[in-house]
């Protein structure tokens, strides 16, 4: 299914990060950063048993929390209480900036400050599924529900990794992470994947990147610092305390200590509390000293002696300078804040005294006298009215703040979307006729001319409305098709329950992201709100549609969609286009309905073109040379967006057959210039890349020609004299061995099972259509014999009338009186007429 691009070879892990789709299970507090290898399973029925145990609402409040511990007790874990260090983040990532010092996101750790366990599995109702990203030297838990980044975390925090041994398909990793008391503990997170192979591809993939950079880091230690380095000493130190009882490290460090200079030696001023207090002083000590003859200190490596001076007191300044900046920045928000409190304040004191009778001019009320104990409040009260006035202001501001950056984001979002140059301009009167239309009560269920509509979209479709009128065009297609086209997909899971499933198509599309769109400002962000949504999109019709899964160039269908959609709306309108148009079918494994597609596209090119046709084939060059990407991608992968968009207008109002009538007529708009090329590279580079780069008016002239060309007829006499072909060519002599002609007598096997498959389709489409006709009869004859005794009254009626006028005229002659009524043939012929 490579038809789109030539097979493009992945860089390795170190250059780019390897993406992998997973589920989050939950984390736990564990006692050490090393593990047993049985943890993951003990996690996961740890998980299993707080679910059980605890209400949903509980588990969710739990999710998170950091205190509770498994696998024995968490002494030592904080490791001195020091803070671990981050390598620099990759800014190419969206949202990073909101992680915390420990690389989670503010929703994951508001859920750590409010949990009261260290066993914290994930709400079953939330949408868990994560896309795990492993780089060069960091990993990213990046959730495409939130189109946010979860977790980040440097390998240098990463001590254990490890796959279940009964749930094979979970594996886990444990880091360090800090806590609000200043210490620090140990904490394990555990995945799901879809299957095995996909936990063995991740751990191997992990031991790679774990190794290239381990080996990189340590070239570049070796190459900056030598082993007699007072600073490389101390941290050595500290590597052989990391995760030692207080006591143990308390040993190691005194140890230390005897082996240092007598010059060296310091006494404690203070006695600690603790071990651990102690443990943290001897430590500061130590770090001062160190520093101080690293300032002197001369680097020996690679046989050489040089001196270097490091300027620890240059950094400690500049330090110092930012220390201050933030000082003043925090001092310049505390006086506005202050300045706010003081507005609220006096606003509350004039209210109050308003409130109270006083007035502005301390004039008397009109509104009474007042109770004492409501005249006065003490100071106590005034303080807690100013605190709840002056939180309701903050909060009201940051609301304000808030909805006016989604308002900006969503409009940014949008032009982003829509930054494509139109070929046919909308005119004002167009789209008022566009908003008329949309704006119908009841659109849904309303069936408009199908003439007016045809003429709205030959005129233009607005931009901004696009996607909405796709909907609409949607919604008129099928209220016209009384019976269903084609057979319903069998599953009718909603899109939102899709996005919590893993897929297996995973590799396929993720690889495909990049290359979707790659110079479109939505799509080329590295798996920023483009990718992401595009992924959902083709994750959830993979598992919609398991025959068809995820095909090359299907992204570029999808990723139209969704630049003038939500995911959403996209996904109904991708399983519209599949499976009520028909385009699915071209998508399946064996494309034998592609294969169809590209002999009816010839046959076609004979018809209209024929001198273009004689000439391609001439050079053998046929349809699936150029044209397998027009189809599969609905000319998306290599024209410009306002004339893909044009496109997509046409599909929506006619269907599948509208890309035959682009090919076509885009071929023979150019049959001049490709007449003037004489080999098959060039003719096939011409059609790839020249012929895209259409102008304005060549886009529009091709658009016309659509709208007025009718194959139907046609691709149905050329798809039958295609089948009928191939029973030729299977009865016909052989000259193939016996093996070669079992395995074609196979594949046509295949053809004809799926042939079968596609006509019982065809037949049963076609029994319910004879069904509703029947029903359609059945209604027209009682109505005929409805109308037939109507017919009958009728008839009566007029025989009582003439009777009445015969009766009438007897009376009137009796009575001497002349008559002007008309005669009686007169009046049967007047009735009669009438």
């Amino acid at each position: 299914q490579s038809l789109l691009t030539k097979p493009h070879k992945e860089k390795p892990a170190l250059e780019t990060p390897v993406k992998f789709e997973v589920l989050f299970c939950g984390r736990v507090v564990v006692a050490h950063k090393k593990a047993p290898p049985a943890l993951i399973d003990e996690c996961i029925e740890k998980f299993g048993r707080v679910s059980v145990t605890g209400s949903l609402a509980a588990g969710i409040r739990r999710a998170f929390s950091l205190n509770q511990v498994v696998n024995g007790t968490n002494e030592g874990a904080d490791g001195g209480g020091k803070r671990p260090l981050f390598l620099k983040r990759d800014q190419t990532f969206p949202f990073l900036q909101a992680l915390d010092e420990n690389g989670l996101s503010p929703a994951l750790q508001r859920r750590a400050a409010d949990g009261a366990t260290g066993v914290q599995p994930t709400s079953l109702q939330e949408n868990r599924t994560m896309l795990f990203m492993i780089g060069c030297s960091q990993i990213f838990l990046v959730s495409p529900d939130t189109k946010k980044v979860a977790i980040e975390k440097s390998f240098r925090e990463i001590s254990f990794c490890s796959q279940g041994i009964r749930h094979v398909d979970h594996f886990g990793f444990i880091c360090r992470e800090s806590v609000e008391c200043g210490g620090c503990q140990f904490v394990c997170y555990v995945f799901q994947c879809a299957n095995e192979a996909l936990v063995d591809e991740i751990m191997l993939t992990l031991k790679q990147a774990f190794s290239v950079a381990a080996l990189q880091q340590n070239s570049r230690t070796q190459s900056q610092q030598c082993d007699s380095c007072p600073l490389q000493q101390l941290h050595k130190l500290c590597d052989r305390i990391e995760g030692l009882h207080p006591s143990k490290a308390k040993l190691e460090l005194q140890k230390h200590l005897a082996d240092l200079d007598n010059q060296d030696v310091f006494e404690q001023k203070a006695r600690p509390k603790s071990d651990q207090e102690g443990n943290e002083l001897i430590v500061s000590c130590l770090r001062q000293l160190y520093e101080e003859r690293q300032k002197t200190h001369t680097h020996t490596h690679n046989g050489q002696t040089k001196k270097v001076a490091v300027n620890v007191e240059s950094s400690v300044s500049s330090s110092r300078v930012r220390l201050e900046e933030l000082k003043t920045r925090a001092k310049r928000s505390l006086t506005e804040s202050l300045e706010g409190i003081w507005k609220v304040q006096s606003t509350l004191e004039v209210g109050s005294r308003m409130a109270l009778g006083g007035g502005v001019g301390g004039g008397d009320s009109t509104l009474g006298a007042v109770p004492e104990e409501r005249r006065k409040k003490s100071g106590a009260e005034l303080r807690e009215l100013w605190r709840k006035a002056i939180h309701q202001q903050i909060l009201l501001l940051r609301m304000e703040r808030e909805n006016q950056k989604l308002q900006e984001s969503d409009l940014q979002c949008r032009r982003l979307k829509l930054d494509y140059e139109e070929i046919t301009p909308c005119l004002k009167d167009v789209t008022l006729v566009w908003e008329r239309m949309l704006n119908t009560t009841g659109r849904s269920k309303v069936r408009f001319e199908t003439e007016e509509i045809h003429t709205a979209v030959g005129q233009g479709v607005p931009r901004q409305h696009r996607g909405e009128i796709w909907k609409f065009l949607s919604e008129q297609y099928l209220l016209r098709q009384e019976v269903p086209s084609n057979k319903p997909p069998n599953n009718d899971t909603p899109y939102k329950e899709l996005l919590k499933q893993l897929t297996s198509q995973q590799h396929a599309i993720l690889i495909d992201l990049g290359r979707t769109f790659p110079t479109h400002p939505y799509f080329s962000a590295q798996l920023g709100a483009g990718q992401l949504s595009l992924y959902n999109l083709l994750k959830a019709y993979s598992l919609l549609d398991p025959e068809v899964g995820y095909c090359q160039g299907l992204s570029f269908v999808a990723g139209v969609l969704l630049l003038h959609m939500c995911e959403e709306d996209a996904f109904h309108m991708l399983r519209f286009l599949m499976y009520d148009m028909g385009l699915r079918k071209q998508y399946r494994p064996d494309m034998i309905i592609l294969q169809i597609q590209m002999y009816q596209l010839s046959r076609l090119l004979h018809d209209y073109h024929r001198e273009l046709y004689t000439h391609l084939e001439q050079y053998e060059i046929g349809p699936s040379l150029y044209a397998a990407p027009w189809f599969l991608t609905a000319f998306a992968s290599h024209f410009p967006l306002g004339f893909v968009a044009r496109v997509f207008d046409m599909l929506f109002l006619q269907g599948s057959e509208v890309i035959f009538k682009v090919a076509l007529s885009l071929l023979g708009s150019h049959k001049p210039l490709i007449l003037q090329h004489d080999n098959l590279e060039s003719i096939v580079e011409f059609i790839k890349t020249t012929l895209p780069n259409l102008g304005l008016v060549q886009m529009e002239k091709t658009i016309n020609q659509v709208s007025e060309m009718d194959i139907s007829k046609q691709l149905q006499a050329y798809e039958v004299e295609y089948h009928v072909l191939q029973d030729e060519l299977l009865d016909g002599p052989s000259t193939l061995s016996q093996s070669q002609r079992v395995a074609q007598l196979e594949k046509t096997n295949g053809s004809l099972r799926q042939q079968n498959l596609d006509l019982l389709e065809d037949v049963q489409v076609a029994h319910a259509k004879i069904r509703w006709l029947e029903t359609r009869v059945d209604s027209m004859v009682n109505r005929e014999a409805e109308l037939q005794s109507e017919v009958k009254t009728l008839q009566q009626e007029r025989t009582e009338l003439q009777q009445t006028v015969s009766n009438l005229r007897d009376l009137l002659s009796s009575l001497g009186i002349n008559s002007p009524c008309p005669d009686q043939e007169n009046l049967t012929n007047t009735s009669y007429n009438q």
